[in-house]
């Protein structure tokens, strides 16, 4: 077929695949590395109906028509789409999707509903036709009241299902060239309102509950830039806005797009008690006079704080580091809190990392290290703990060691380590346990060793005891009450 004979809209997919292309030439949209603004040639009529034999199903109309008039997969939202062979080892590798079977998930389920249809096939009815990294998937409905709609989903469960607003694959797809040719923030692509500026904002206008006007302030964060109409319009909803979320939500948008005049905002938000969102705009958008007013009040709420907060909390310390009350010290009591999850702890640590007097926090670390079983979490308190020279903890770094060093991970990054050495270059770990050793090999350059030298001493049982003899550390072992 012909150019002049091709339906206009795929006419208008290719010139507008192009405008993407030119407008992102740098490939800085998620995904657009991966894809490249490429399509795979068509798929064809028989390869379609070849797939959907040996599967029993016929693919959603629009998606059939694009793999086979447009292009057998490629580029596409997030890390694009994919053709029948993608898609055939996509079917392949994973277990979760029932194609025959009927769909559990509808738009806005509950989280009842959401429980309950995980205990059984959660994508049944679900086509995957494109990964948006790790396990976010986009899938299409095969049957059902929402057969041909495109479905955002995660394979690991943590999430519930977004079903995108728009009613087919095409307008979900032209959806994403548009924003990307009008260069929008598109990374989560499709979860926010349709829409330019104007647009949101007079939808805004006729909006008549809370839940739709967070809607629309939540999408404005695709926009780069804020117009000084809608930054007037915005001020004046937020002084006039008396639900304390939505003006919440007002304060956040309007101090990311850097708009002038919130730092009254943010009192009113402490004196309410909204504690996580006043220091997410601290953290985000308060320049340092403003973190640096509002650090008492932070360092005080943090043990309390958790999630989002805690997080926003550390960071906001963290860029203050270089004040002369701000000092690791001074986190002992968040460090002391039992129910840090991972996440609260790893940014805990990294706050740490960068402030001045670690020496009194040590004692909080010496326990720690010795009880952490989790590897990626012992490397975080591992670089906290950068530029103290207490032989204590070179004790634990060195019992850390022993038990690391023979893990199989940690033996194949020094394989590989020493293959690229062997070139002159030099290979970090990658695997968690390696990251371990290697975080740790750091701290003993005080001896003398080198990199090269540090992953070879480890790797002899017999120098790697000849080394701790020498040294004393077994004979500190024996009198450590902490083993």
């Amino acid at each position: 077929m012909g150019k002049a004979d091709q339906a206009s809209w795929i006419r208008q997919i290719y010139k507008r695949l192009e405008q993407a292309k030119a407008k992102d030439d740098g490939q800085e949209v998620f995904g657009a590395d991966s894809h490249k603004y490429r399509l795979a040639p068509p798929a064809g009529e028989e390869a379609i109906q070849v797939f959907e034999l040996k599967y029993g199903i016929r693919l959603p109309e629009e998606y059939r028509n694009f793999l086979m008039l447009v292009g057998d997969g490629g580029a596409g939202p997030y890390y694009g789409i994919y053709g029948l062979r993608a898609l055939e080892q996509a079917l392949k590798d994973d277990q979760d999707y029932s194609l025959l079977s009927e769909p559990a998930l509808y738009p806005k389920m509950s989280d009842e509903d959401w429980d309950i249809a995980v205990k059984g096939q959660p994508f049944a009815g679900i086509l995957p036709i494109g990964s948006q990294g790790c396990s976010h998937m986009t899938g299409l409905m095969l049957r059902g009241p929402y057969c041909g709609q495109v479905v955002y989903f995660d394979l690991d469960h943590c999430v519930k299902p977004f079903f995108v607003r728009e009613n087919g694959f095409l307008a979900w797809y032209m959806r994403w060239l548009h924003e990307v040719i009008s260069g929008y923030e598109i990374f989560w692509f499709g979860t926010n309102l349709d829409g330019n500026e104007q647009q949101l904002m007079e939808q805004y206008q006729q909006a008549d509950n809370s839940e739709e006007k967070a809607e629309i302030i939540d999408s404005f964060r695709k926009f780069k830039k804020l117009p000084k109409k809608q930054q007037q319009f915005f001020k004046a909803a937020c002084d006039q806005e008396p639900n304390m979320e939505i003006r919440m939500k007002l304060v956040k948008m309007l101090a990311h797009f850097r708009v002038k005049g919130m730092g009254g905002q943010i009192e009113k938000m402490w004196e309410y008690g909204a504690y996580a969102e006043a220091i997410s705009v601290i953290n985000y958008e308060g320049d340092w006079d403003t973190k640096k007013k509002w650090q008492e009040q932070i360092l005080e709420k943090l043990p309390q704080l958790r999630g989002d907060a805690f997080r926003d909390a550390c960071y906001t310390i963290k860029a203050l580091k270089d004040c002369p009350d701000i000092n690791a010290g001074r986190l002992k009591e968040a460090l002391a809190q039992k129910d840090l999850d991972k996440n609260e702890k790893t940014v805990l640590f990294y706050c740490i990392r960068a402030l001045s007097g670690k020496e009194a926090v040590v004692d909080y670390f010496l326990d720690f290290l010795l009880t952490e079983q989790d590897p990626y979490l012992l490397i975080y308190a591992i670089q906290a703990l950068e530029g103290i020279a207490d032989r204590r903890l070179q004790n634990i770094y060195v019992k850390l060691l022993d038990r690391y060093r023979i893990h199989e991970n940690a033996q194949k990054d020094y394989q590989g380590s020493q293959k690229v050495l062997a070139g002159g270059g030099c290979l970090g770990a990658s695997r968690p346990e390696g990251q371990v050793v290697s975080n740790l090999m750091r701290r003993f350059d005080l001896f003398g060793l080198d990199y090269r030298g540090a992953w070879k001493l480890l790797m002899n049982d017999q120098s790697w005891e000849e080394w701790k003899r020498q040294r004393g550390f077994e004979k500190l072992w024996s009198s450590d009450k902490r083993e």
